[in-house]
């Protein structure tokens, strides 16, 4: 028996599943020709496994007999190339079968690597799909970046805008609202002048028969007074119509004055009472040198005055509040410091203490005038709030500046 060339067992499946169906049909037809065992046990499956490949090729190969029986039936129709050469076995067939094992193999290895560079292709392709969608995708983020960007842009002008206007319009209104109070003063001193030139006129009555004088001997012409009191009258009350309007529903009592009323959870003592107080409509009295001395102990005097005077400005300023400082001396050597657009300073005159000067004010304001004092001073207190006034301690004013 020649020796079987190197050939791989599933090179040789045709060849070996044509075996087993002629070994089935030469043993059911009882003829001479012996069938090898092996080939009878897996007769009628459907299928050879791999596995039963090398057991039934030597089966095959033992029995010369039997192969050159089937080998001449071996058709192409039936049998691959490799397997009728390894049936029939002319000369030269293991070169052959080699050689085509050879080309099987690199047909194989071509058809690999086709279907390799068909998958890579398809691969190629999503990828070059999802880099286009993700380029899309880049762009409309981008598009909307720069969009988002230029309403950011857009808004940030507005705000600098409102801003600007709202601090144009607070900085008008606390002007408007100290030119009104410097109108109800000059109409109160006018009225005041008016009354005074009345009273002098009752208790020396002019002489019968005698000329209307147009020059009042005391340099006081009572047609003027009477008509700088109705212009003052009119400024004030044109001045009056630009501050804000009072809510509807609680009118001012003119009988009585009527403390501020603080939001609910505010204790009249803390910065937020202070700063909400700022805030409203009313007028601020503050005794300045009871601030003064707690915020800055160790800073003389003048020091102490003009850090108050600056603190004060700041918070009119912000707060848009109707704020007047009252201190002591007016005599004082340096008292009076350079004048201020937003805050009004008051001096106590000689043998006049600053306590005074405020109870004077606060008297002075109509009942309907809302009045807030800043002091620690315990007999100021007392004074104030039976006239109607809000008290803030200095400690919290400083606490809100």
């Amino acid at each position: 028996m020649a020796e079987s060339p190197p050939i791989e067992h599933r090179d040789l499946r045709s060849a070996i599943e044509y075996a087993v169906v002629m070994g089935d049909e030469i043993a059911k037809r009882k003829a001479s020709i012996s069938v090898p065992r092996e080939l009878r046990a897996v007769a009628g499956k459907p299928r050879i496994p791999t596995g039963s490949l090398g057991r039934l090729r030597r089966a095959i190969e033992g029995d010369a007999a039997f192969r050159t029986a089937i080998a001449a039936g071996a058709l192409p129709e039936l049998v691959d190339p490799i397997g009728i050469l390894w049936l029939q076995r002319p000369e030269g067939w293991e070169a052959r079968i080699e050689q085509l094992v050879t080309e099987r193999a690199a047909e194989a290895a071509d058809a690999d690597q086709r279907a390799t560079l068909r998958r890579e292709e398809k691969r190629r392709r999503a990828a070059e799909q999802v880099a286009v969608r993700l380029r899309a995708d880049l762009s409309e983020r981008d598009a909307m970046i720069g969009s988002l960007r230029d309403d950011v842009d857009a808004l940030r002008a507005d705000v600098v805008k409102a801003e600007d206007e709202v601090a144009s319009l607070r900085a008008e209104l606390v002007d408007v609202r100290v030119e009104a109070r410097h109108a109800r003063d000059r109409e109160a001193a006018a009225k005041a002048r008016l009354d005074a030139v009345a009273a002098a006129d009752v208790a020396t009555p002019a002489p019968r028969e005698a000329p209307i004088a147009h020059d009042d001997p005391r340099g006081v012409d009572p047609a003027e007074v009477a008509d700088v009191a109705q212009a003052v009258r009119e400024l004030a009350a044109r001045l009056d119509s630009l501050l804000p309007a009072e809510e509807a529903g609680a009118p001012v009592r003119r009988d009585d004055r009527v403390p501020v009323r603080l939001p609910g959870g505010v204790i009249a003592s803390s910065a937020a009472a202070a700063e909400f107080l700022l805030r409203s409509d009313a007028v601020v009295l503050v005794d300045g040198y009871n601030v003064a001395k707690l915020a800055w102990p160790n800073r003389s005097l003048e020091a102490q005055r003009n850090q108050l005077l600056d603190a004060l400005e700041n918070a009119a300023r912000r707060f848009g509040s109707d704020i007047t400082i009252v201190f002591d001396g007016a005599a004082v050597v340096g008292a009076h410091a350079a004048r201020r657009r937003l805050v009004r300073v008051v001096y106590s005159s000689d043998g006049v203490i600053a306590d005074d000067v405020i109870r004077d004010e606060v008297r002075r304001l109509p009942p309907g005038r809302a009045v807030v004092v800043v002091t620690n001073d315990g007999e100021i207190v007392t004074d104030v709030k039976a006239l109607g006034a809000n008290v803030v301690p200095s400690n919290a004013l400083i606490a809100a500046l």
